[in-house]
């Protein structure tokens, strides 16, 4: 659809006389009665009934109206934002983030993004999932990258990340010696786990899963200092994590997957957040390759099944 012809139809359609709304956007009547009936051809739609003394328009002219004017300022809209980031020659975001996210995919995005932007400058830091979040509500931060869901009316999310989700195990434990494993055949183990004030609705979709696999396992809780994959390393437990974890953790370890199971990793952020930079960087995600097709039951809807 011409965005020119559909400008001048909501000229005319807003009122109702093609002399006024041939002044209005200054040209002479014939050529706007020949831009509107070319108008209506391309739609094979009238638009308008014309008589010597009205105009008025049909339902489908009402309906254009409607629909037309929302396209024409979404095109503005997107217009303004594109000069805004054409414009842009420095600036810069604040991001936080998880160490799950950290061993996702976090490091090849901020890589990428700072050979394409090298201007804007990027500050870094990783914090607790509840420490992130209440930055991220506080304007410490633009943006944050996290794994789960975050239940926050007042954040927005884009999903970046579809990590395979596993068990780092010792070398020397039966499940390394596995390719994959069904998630019941935990049973027996013992589970490292963040407090829950610092992994919160993680937590409560650990337990629930246990729960609904008819699983009572035993759970060490991590202390502040402690590092899970040490304590797997050194036999306190096992620890639920994502695939990239193996590209960290101890020699002495080992990553199982679980069968059909993901965690989502997304951006979450302010919608009212004006930062220029945070809209380049969301477009900059957005169109990038790190998004992944589902292949497996994600574990925040696992429980639904």
């Amino acid at each position: 659809m011409d965005l020119a012809k559909l400008r001048s139809f909501i000229v005319v359609a807003e009122e109702l006389n093609f002399r006024k709304s041939a002044e209005i956007l200054g040209m002479s009547q014939p050529p706007l009665t020949r831009l509107i009936s070319s108008f209506e051809e391309e739609l094979s739609t009238k638009l308008f009934e014309r008589s010597t003394r009205h105009v008025k328009l049909t339902g489908a002219g009402v309906y254009l109206l409607k629909e037309g004017r929302e396209i024409i300022a979404k095109a503005e809209n997107i217009e303004r934002e594109v000069r805004s980031i054409g414009k842009l020659k420095a600036g810069g975001l604040s991001i936080g983030f998880s160490t799950t996210t950290f061993m996702a995919s976090l490091p090849q995005i901020i890589n990428e993004f700072q050979d394409r932007f090298p201007r804007i400058k990027l500050q870094l830091q990783q914090e607790s999932r509840r420490w992130i979040i209440k930055g991220l509500k506080s304007a410490q931060f633009d943006i944050c990258f996290l794994e789960g869901v975050v239940s926050d009316p007042h954040l927005e999310k884009h999903p970046v990340h579809d990590e395979v989700l596993g068990v780092l195990v010792p070398k020397k434990h039966p499940l390394a010696k596995r390719e994959e494993i069904e998630f019941k055949e935990l049973k027996d183990e013992t589970i490292i786990l963040h407090p829950k004030k610092d992994s919160g609705s993680f937590y409560d979709t650990i337990s629930s899963l246990f729960k609904q696999s008819g699983i009572k396992p035993k759970v060490y809780i991590k202390k502040e200092r402690e590092s899970c994959p040490i304590l797997v390393a050194t036999g306190k437990g096992v620890s639920l994590t994502i695939l990239g974890a193996q590209n960290f953790a101890p020699r002495d370890t080992k990553f199982v997957p679980i069968k059909q199971l993901y965690l989502p990793v997304s951006v979450f952020y302010i919608p009212e957040n004006k930062n220029p930079s945070l809209k380049t960087f969301l477009s900059f995600v957005s169109e990038s390759s790190f998004i992944k097709n589902k292949h497996a039951e994600c574990l925040m809807d696992v429980m639904r099944l």
